[in-house]
């Protein structure tokens, strides 16, 4: 499959796609309600040549459409000022503006100018993110899709024109950061192509993410801020008629984008649905946080998370090897309701431990960071009652969906970490930084990682929370040592190449986690799947800024 779409055809919907973006109504000086991706319309700052839109009153005092490529920096007599730079405009009215991001971007925030003044600077949201367009223009429910045919040929992705598995698709979508990126305002040429979007779509995550090892991701061309997704549906994913399919981005800081949905099945045509199954996480969690200051807190909490979806999969068994874990690790991430996927009533549930008397757990939102509308039993446990080595136990009642079960494991003592960890920053003179601990279940495994704040501070917004991770080691517990090298090669005081004689600030945190063999499984009625008991304790340490 080439880069390019091969049919100028293809593109059409793509630009009826984007004249459906909401119309909004007099001389008063312009507000500045809130700044979003245009695709998703979560909060962003947006990325270079990306596609922003911007809400609030007296942004205009006409609606204007863009009717030339290269776009206009004064449509209607509204002009948009971001971080200092001029910006294209695609469409203007009373209470919202499509400008594309100025590649020239500095420092600044967002500012509307009419006749009548011009707005109070508004600074957008410190997050940075990909969005998808959807098919209704909403920002979610199904993808604007086209399935690609083997001719070069390609139609619009329905519940009735399904795509197949193995087949090539396209999507589109906004604020990707490529390696290169076209000059703002100016539709993309198709030679040369511009690519190098850090970003790929993994399908059916409802239990198993599914990621294509080919595709190609660049600006489209043709257009102006619109990024290009095309992608081979792997062979293996779910056949349904709203599979979910996100842009994944674990290589980057970037966030990924909100889920979208595409059908799919096996010949085409119309899309149908297989038998939802349900599948039960349980999971108890110990969190000790330590600030610079040495002020120490803990928080406690058990989640009975138990979903279900149209042809779900029992989740595969992480394998854990010593060595570096990923660079950059997503807090948190969007969300957009999917059809069939939902949470299970399994009646009241409660908590049981050592030092922990029943304790009921509510259902609350359930904060997945995929899919939206989800629910899980959450509580935190009481002061005293620490997680600890022992039994520990969830009861259910039994609901609608979920008949009555008792969900046992048996959990190990906590590791005692022997280093001072808070207050200093990490590798200072060079020095490696290195962790000790004693205790803990030998077979399990012990993450240290230090946290960085992505550029001036973590990078959190509608597309969730990402943390910096330039330095991890995972090794079993019974090594009782981890050590992490200073950046800039070889470490130790004083060595060639180490580039922080200062050191480093960030939050150092350690992370002890169960063998996968040592997971406890439980069964439940109305879970077809089953379900996994698991464990973990969290350490996390501020370490203080270097010295200057």
């Amino acid at each position: 499959m080439p880069s390019d779409l091969r049919s100028r055809g293809a593109i059409a919907p793509l630009l009826a796609l984007l004249a459906l973006w909401p119309v909004a109504g007099h001389c008063q000086t312009p507000v500045i309600s809130s700044v979003v991706d245009s695709a998703s319309y979560s909060p962003t700052r947006g990325a270079p040549d990306g596609l922003l839109t911007i809400f609030g009153t007296n942004l205009a005092t006409v609606t204007a459409t863009a009717q030339t490529v290269p776009l206009p920096l004064q449509l209607g007599g509204t002009t948009v000022t971001y971080y200092g730079a001029p910006a294209p405009l695609l469409y203007v009215s009373p209470r919202q503006i499509n400008f594309q991001v100025p590649g020239n971007a500095l420092t600044g925030g967002a500012v509307v100018t009419t006749a009548a003044g011009t707005s109070e600077l508004y600074q957008p949201a410190n997050s940075g993110a990909t969005g998808l367009f959807s098919a209704d223009s909403s920002g979610c429910g199904q993808a604007a899709v086209l399935n690609i045919n083997g001719d070069g040929t390609s139609s619009l992705n329905s519940a009735t024109n399904s795509a197949l598995p193995g087949q090539w698709v396209s999507l589109w979508g906004t604020n990707g950061a490529g390696v290169s990126v076209p000059p703002a305002g100016v539709a993309t040429p198709l030679s040369p192509l511009y690519g190098g979007i850090p970003a790929w779509p993994e399908f059916d995550f409802g239990s198993q993410n599914y990621t294509s090892s080919q595709y190609w991701s660049g600006f489209a061309p043709g257009l102006a801020g619109v990024n290009q997704f095309n992608v081979q549906i792997p062979s293996s994913v779910r056949e349904g008629c709203a599979v979910p399919v996100q842009l994944a981005n674990p290589g980057t800081a970037a966030p990924v984008s909100q889920p979208l949905t595409v059908a799919i099945r096996n010949g085409g045509g119309p899309c149908t649905d297989p038998p939802p199954a349900g599948y039960g996480w349980i999971t108890w969690q110990k969190t000790v946080s330590t600030t610079a200051a040495q002020a120490v807190s803990e928080s406690d909490a058990v989640t009975v998370s138990l979903q279900s979806s149209p042809g779900m999969r029992a989740p595969v068994p992480p394998v854990y090897t010593e060595g570096s874990s990923p660079f950059y690790v997503r807090v948190s991430g969007p969300a957009c309701h999917v059809p069939g996927y939902r949470s299970l009533d399994a009646g009241a549930v409660a908590a049981q431990g050592p030092a922990l008397s029943p304790a009921q757990a509510p259902s609350a939102p359930f904060a997945e960071g995929k899919v939206g509308g989800l629910a899980a039993y959450q509580v935190t446990l009481p002061a005293g009652t620490a997680l600890q080595a022992g039994r520990y136990t969830v009861t259910a009642t039994g609901g609608a969906d979920v008949g009555a079960f008792q969900a046992a494991a048996q959990f190990p003592a906590d590791i005692q970490i022997q280093t001072s960890l808070a207050g200093a920053p990490a590798f200072v003179n060079c020095a490696p930084l290195t962790v000790t601990w004693t205790g803990g279940d030998p077979n399990s495994w012990v993450t240290v990682w230090l946290f960085q704040p992505y550029g001036d501070s973590t990078n959190t917004g509608a597309f969730g929370t990402y943390e910096h991770l330039s330095f991890s080691q995972r090794v079993r517990t019974s090594d009782g040592t981890a050590s992490l090298s200073p950046p800039g090669g070889p470490s130790g005081p004083g060595e060639p190449g180490c580039a922080v004689p200062g050191g480093i600030q960030g939050v150092v945190t350690v992370e002890v986690d169960p063998d996968p063999s040592e997971v406890t499984s439980f069964a439940a009625p109305g879970l077809t799947l089953g379900g996994q008991i698991k464990w973990k304790y969290i350490h996390t340490f501020e370490a203080d800024s270097p010295a200057d």
